[in-house]
């Protein structure tokens, strides 16, 4: 066989791979790259969509708990954080490297400790070793700082960075850092502005928390004293503490504190009156049924008669529960005097409470009904006083009492600078100009004067503000039915007082107790020290002997 033939044959047996399988034909296979690769670019497109999606859906509060979730990515936690924070100038990111990652910390410019977090926090971080690291271990080896956690939650995160704390997050890591080191703009402790004493403690209560619940630790060194907190407020996030001794409250009683308190829903908690206000069970009411002090003194002897103490951040006040009228008009100053002398006083306080509410209604009853009833010789007097006047009496008490309350409230509101000569023109008008106009009888100056200053007596001063908002009702009482309505509106009020209930205490109810005549010792007169041994039992105290507690500390 020739050369040529057997070329030709073995041409015809090989022949094209594309002959013998036309699917994978050269120009097929390009289209079909071509267009994986365009399938290629729309999956790379359509992760990158998803990705910008997610990201988005986590920026967006849901309705979960969290308003999203860390990753291990740090470029994905930062855009996360940047969209909570959004046009928040005063919260700083300060990038920096640790172990060969890139890291970042988070704090709210202002309310931060800078000088602790370059000590204890960055140059820790930035020194540490590139091999092997681990973040719980060097938590425990390395940081200095007091205050460390590791936070999972966003929510939580946040709150933290509003708080004055700080935010660690590296990258690979998913879990945060929450570095305590805050510091804000406060008052100092200061001296007791409203409740003022002579012998007692100087220190009162500031706007701060922790410097209110350290006043009450440095009084006693007690385990028993409990310190809950609760937060309260959906935006404010006000923080709430419930102090109370464990071995001494009445069984529930702080739980039932917690509970009210845990159920108010509001936006911002900006005074300690929006927490009494939950609490209370009569909010219609004029009288205070939640005693408050800014005193730490009188709140830690509260805690020891079995009560609860609520302190309000940013509120220099502290709230007592439950409050009876008895421990109302309890003050100070009768601790640190004579008891006799103290229990005078005390007895001076009901007095006055009675003289600031039904002093110008008996006096408007007896000189427009029943004149006979005064000696002859002042009968004629007040005729003649009254003669002057173009007025009627109830007319003129009821200027008399516009023009005190004016009064009251323009002192109360101007600077100290010109409350004081303010106080001297008000004073001048009322008891000199008035009179010699002829517009008020000089009589009814001298009962709304004493009236005035028996309501400034009461150591409480919403008690006090209550008091002055029933004198209205009495004068029309007594303008209209004579000592018959006084003696309607003094049963009227003596049975709402006695009605009144709050936390299973009785506003007045105790006084008239038989089983709770012992407390009369602390009660409406003050026995020496020496014979209060017990606890008030109207509190319902676990341990009713003073003379110490037991060493149970649950």
């Amino acid at each position: 066989m020739s050369k040529s033939n057997k070329n030709n044959r073995y041409r015809h047996s090989v022949g094209k791979l594309s002959d013998i399988l036309p699917d994978n034909a050269l120009d097929i296979l390009k289209k079909r790259v071509a267009v994986l690769k365009q399938l290629t670019g729309n999956s790379a497109e359509l992760g990158e969509d998803m990705s910008r999606i997610v990201a988005g859906i986590r920026a967006v509060p849901p309705t979960g708990d969290d308003m999203f979730v860390f990753t291990s990515t740090l470029a994905q936690n930062v855009k996360l954080l940047k969209t909570v924070f959004r046009d928040c100038d005063d919260i700083k990111f300060r990038f920096f490297k640790t172990a060969g990652r890139q890291a970042l910390l988070v704090s709210l410019d202002g309310m931060t400790d800078t000088a602790t977090l370059e000590d204890n926090i960055l140059r820790p971080l930035m020194r540490a070793s590139t091999s092997n690291f681990d973040l719980q271990q060097f938590i425990e080896e390395k940081l200095t700082v007091a205050i460390v956690t590791i936070e999972t939650s966003a929510n939580n995160a946040v709150e933290a960075v509003m708080s004055g704390k700080s935010l660690v997050m590296i990258d690979g890591i998913a879990e945060i850092l929450s570095v305590g080191a805050p510091k804000h703009v406060k008052r100092s402790v200061g001296v007791p502005n409203v409740e003022e004493n002579i012998r007692g403690p100087q220190d009162a209560f500031n706007e701060t928390l922790l410097d209110n619940i350290v006043l009450i630790r440095r009084r006693a060194k007690d385990p028993n004293i409990k310190v809950r907190i609760v937060e309260v407020g959906e935006r404010s996030k006000t923080s709430v503490a419930i102090v109370y001794s464990a071995n001494l409250v009445k069984p529930g009683l702080s739980e039932e504190v917690e509970r009210r308190i845990s159920a108010i829903k509001v936006d911002q908690v900006a005074v300690s009156k929006v927490v009494e206000d939950a609490m209370v069970e009569h909010p219609w009411t004029p009288f205070p049924q939640l005693d408050s002090t800014e005193r730490p003194e009188k709140v830690l002897n509260a805690i020891y008669d079995g009560r609860v103490g609520v302190i309000v951040d940013n509120t220099p006040a502290v709230i007592m529960v439950p409050a009876t009228y008895a421990s109302i008009m309890h003050a100070v100053e009768d601790y640190t005097m004579q008891a006799s002398v103290a229990s005078l006083i005390r007895f001076t306080r009901h007095v006055a409470a009675f003289i600031a509410i039904y002093t110008p209604a008996l006096y408007i009853a007896i000189v427009s009904y029943h004149p006979g009833m005064l000696p002859t010789g002042l009968a004629i007097s007040i005729a003649e006083l009254r003669a002057r006047t173009p007025f009627p009496s109830f007319l003129e008490a009821v200027m008399m009492e516009v023009l005190l309350e004016l009064f009251q409230e323009a002192v109360a509101r101007l600077p100290k600078k010109i409350s004081s000569a303010a106080s001297m023109v008000g004073a001048f008008v009322i008891g000199t100009t008035v009179v010699q106009a002829g517009l008020v009888n000089p009589l009814l100056v001298v009962v709304t004067s004493v009236t005035a200053i028996a309501s400034y007596v009461m150591p409480y001063y919403s008690f006090g503000l209550a008091l002055r908002s029933l004198r209205l009702p009495m004068l029309c009482l007594a303008a209209t039915l004579g000592l018959y309505g006084v003696m309607l509106g003094i049963l009227i009020v003596t049975v709402h007082l006695f009605s009144l209930r709050n936390f299973g205490e009785s506003y007045l109810g105790g006084i008239l107790d038989v089983d709770l005549w012992s407390d009369w010792k602390d009660g409406l007169v003050r026995l020496p020290q020496k014979f209060m041994k017990n606890r008030p039992i109207e509190f319902g105290a676990q341990d009713q002997q003073r003379r110490g507690d037991n060493k149970d500390y649950g």
